[in-house]
């Protein structure tokens, strides 16, 4: 029977208060989601473990009491996921075509290259065309996050997921910063050009070269196999059109996209060294024979390599061969004649065999080195910190560095060595400055260093004014977002203590991170000076590189047992050896809101020289930490947390006010008979109106 509905009159709730509710069913969602996943850890276990187990109860206070209009949240929400779910498949498709595109530009690309005999690379009609189709789709795709608030989301959650992916991949969080380097390396490498990453300490010069160098192996293996597979595909099928075609190939890319991935977590050894690149330590101790060819002393072989039976196999096999070579000599000796003949010949190899394994000495191999393994297989090679090495033994890498795959290099000690397609040349060093000084570290002879394409890599960016909520393009914090990438579970969700007073303490660390990296790269400026009465603004040794966030971080855990500030203190400051770096790194933590008086800490700036700084001098009470009431973040939270509020839905589309409409007449049509009790109940009460005005006007 069809459920009965109050007679009273309803209205479309707005969209901001069906947005809200949307958004808390989400948190409340995520934290029910996050308990489930604890659960699961023990599934099936009887154990200790699992029998005395407990969980914190997580605070759901930030959640809004939820709206009476049910009916419509559940068709807000259905629409909501589908509409997102459309919008993804078109941006999707979007993409393919961007990535169709790019795989046939490398391709006109390479046979322009090699139509050239490899000398150099031409732009022409062909490229140009696909150039331009690439630049059309990337707007397209553009336009379609600005119009559509379900687009963007989906494009904002991927990436915030791929984020945290790549975190626990131990790689490189793809911000901008990030993504523009990586892009700029692998297209030198694409023309054949040798790189060199400069930067300073901590900034992830050597984790740049590796992921782009396995980055630019894959993209080539991927190329090379659709090349193939769809040359293939078209003599099977050569009425095929366009669009079969890119069908085709998305079906081969993501099935070999796939399976490089698949390798990168889950392969063998063997298999990921296939795609990894050659690796050399640089040092001042590298010498030329390191990088190519190294020379070692082998004892020669001896019976002990072989068992007694091979051996004489071998003299057996090579008697009867002598034997079958001089038959027409033996037929014409007497019996007597060949066996004696035999026998001499049969001592005579057991004496050399003898002879050639039982002597005693030493003899020179020669073992191929990375940079020659790679050049001769078409592989990547990294030298990390290449500054390091003496300038008289990277000149031999001169006539490599001048040509590319297809030609061929001469190498000092092997000779002319074809370099094969696929060979790529990387360099990372420090960058040294007038306050900072690598030591050990060499300016590269100019002459050398015009062969590489220089990139300088260092830290990514961060806006180091203004608070959390005042951040008008929240998506330019970069170094914010790789913070909450390492904070946020697999599921894009957070949860810490107290999230906005949390969250905007983690925004004053990023903050205060990229001032100490600003001073140590010496790109101050006079506003980064102030509350330090020191003299030249410098850090000399110390900084918050990337590395020694994540220290931070997980000595913070999520204010597990202690506050940030403390954090702060045990897992950086406190190891900081020299002391004018700890003196401003202090000073300007404070100014940044940490270490603050009430709660229990005195900060006194020091003079330059002065020692360094205890936990003693700066505690004025014992510590005590009270961690505030757990709470849940949602993925739309981080994402609107890290990206902007996007696209905004000003009014409920057409097609769902359409629905909601319809429910309303619904709603409002009620049976015959109960529309006659009604009228009766009207018909009384204007009785009663007139009656009462009949009254009124007698005076009463």
């Amino acid at each position: 029977m069809k459920e009965k509905h109050d007679i009273e009159p309803r209205c479309i709730p707005s969209i901001e208060a069906i947005q809200e509710q949307y958004e808390n069913q989400l948190r409340k969602e995520a934290s029910q989601l996050l308990e489930d996943e604890q659960n699961k850890i023990t599934d099936g276990q009887e154990s200790f473990f699992k029998a005395f187990r407990r969980f914190e109860q997580i605070s759901e206070s930030s959640v809004k009491a939820e709206n009476t209009n049910i009916e419509y949240f559940e068709k807000y929400r259905a629409y909501i996921e589908k509409e997102t779910a459309n919008q993804g498949l078109k941006i999707e498709e979007i993409e393919t075509l961007i990535e169709y595109e790019t795989f046939f530009l490398k391709w006109e690309r390479r046979v322009s290259y090699e139509s050239n005999h490899y000398s150099h690379h031409r732009s022409n009609s062909a490229t140009r065309y696909r150039a331009d189709r690439i630049g059309r789709l990337k707007k397209e795709i553009e336009k379609l996050l600005d119009s559509s608030a379900e687009a963007w989301e989906f494009y904002h959650t991927r990436q915030l997921l791929s984020d945290i992916k790549t975190q626990h991949q131990q790689r490189l969080v793809t911000v901008p910063y990030v993504m523009e380097a990586k892009e700029k390396v692998i297209d030198s490498l694409n023309l054949g050009m040798p790189v060199y990453i400069v930067g300073h300490l901590g900034s992830g010069k050597t984790q740049l070269a590796t992921e782009a160098a396995m980055d630019f192996s894959i993209q080539n293996k991927i190329q090379a196999e659709l090349e193939d597979q769809l040359e293939k595909w078209y003599c099977a099928n050569p009425k095929a059109g366009e669009k079969d075609a890119i069908e085709k190939f998305k079906e081969i890319y993501t099935q070999r996209k796939q399976y490089y991935k698949e390798i990168l977590t889950n392969g063998t050894q063997e298999e990921i060294e296939s795609l990894q690149p050659l690796f050399i330590s640089g040092s001042h101790n590298l010498t030329y024979e390191d990088m190519f060819v190294e020379k070692t002393l082998t004892l020669k072989h001896s019976f002990s390599q072989k068992s007694y039976i091979d051996y004489l196999d071998m003299i057996i096999g090579d008697f009867y061969q002598w034997l079958h070579e001089n038959e027409d000599k033996l037929q014409q000796m007497t019996e007597e004649e060949k066996l004696q003949l035999k026998i001499q010949i049969w001592n005579s190899f057991s004496d050399l065999l003898v002879a050639s394994n039982s002597a005693f000495g030493t003899e020179i191999k020669k073992i191929e080195k990375e940079i020659l393994i790679a050049v001769k297989e078409g592989r990547p090679v990294i030298i990390d910190e290449i500054n390091t090495i003496a300038m008289q033994n990277l000149i031999g890498l001169n006539d490599i560095l001048q040509h590319h795959a297809g030609h061929t290099a001469y190498i000092t000690g092997v000779g002319p060595v074809l370099i094969k397609p696929g060979f790529a040349f990387i360099g990372t060093g420090n960058l040294s400055t007038q306050m900072v000084n690598y030591e050990g570290t060499n300016e590269l002879n100019p002459a050398f260093k015009s062969r590489f394409v220089t990139i300088e890599y260092n830290y990514v960016s961060q806006n180091t004014k203004g608070s959390m909520e005042e951040q008008a393009e929240p998506e330019k914090n970069e170094l914010f977002r790789v913070m909450i990438a390492r904070l946020s579970n697999a599921n894009g969700t957070i949860q810490i203590p107290n999230p906005k007073r949390t969250l905007e303490e983690l925004f004053r660390f990023s903050q205060l991170c990229r001032v100490t990296q600003n001073v140590f790269m010496g790109k101050w400026k006079d506003e980064e000076q102030k509350d330090f009465s020191g003299g030249e603004l410098e850090l000399r040794e110390s900084v918050l590189s990337i590395r020694n966030i994540l220290q931070v971080l997980d000595n913070w855990n999520q204010g597990e047992e202690k506050d940030l500030s403390k954090a702060l203190w045990d897992g950086f400051i406190s190891s900081i050896t020299y002391s004018d770096d700890q003196n401003y790194i202090l000073s300007q933590a404070v100014r940044f809101g940490f270490f603050l008086a009430e709660e229990g800490w005195k900060i006194e700036t020091k003079g330059i020289g002065e020692s360094t700084t205890t936990y003693d001098e700066i505690r004025t009470r014992p510590y005590r930490y009270v961690r505030p009431k757990t709470q849940t973040l949602s993925h739309l939270d981080v994402v609107h947390l890290l990206f902007g509020k996007g696209t905004q839905r000003k009014s409920i589309p057409e097609e769902l006010k359409n629905t909601f409409q319809s429910d309303l007449e619904d709603t409002q049509r009620i049976d015959a008979k109960k529309y006659q009790l009604l009228d009766q109940k009207l018909s009384h009460l204007e009785h009663s109106k007139a009656l009462l005005e009949h009254l009124e006007n007698k005076g009463g």
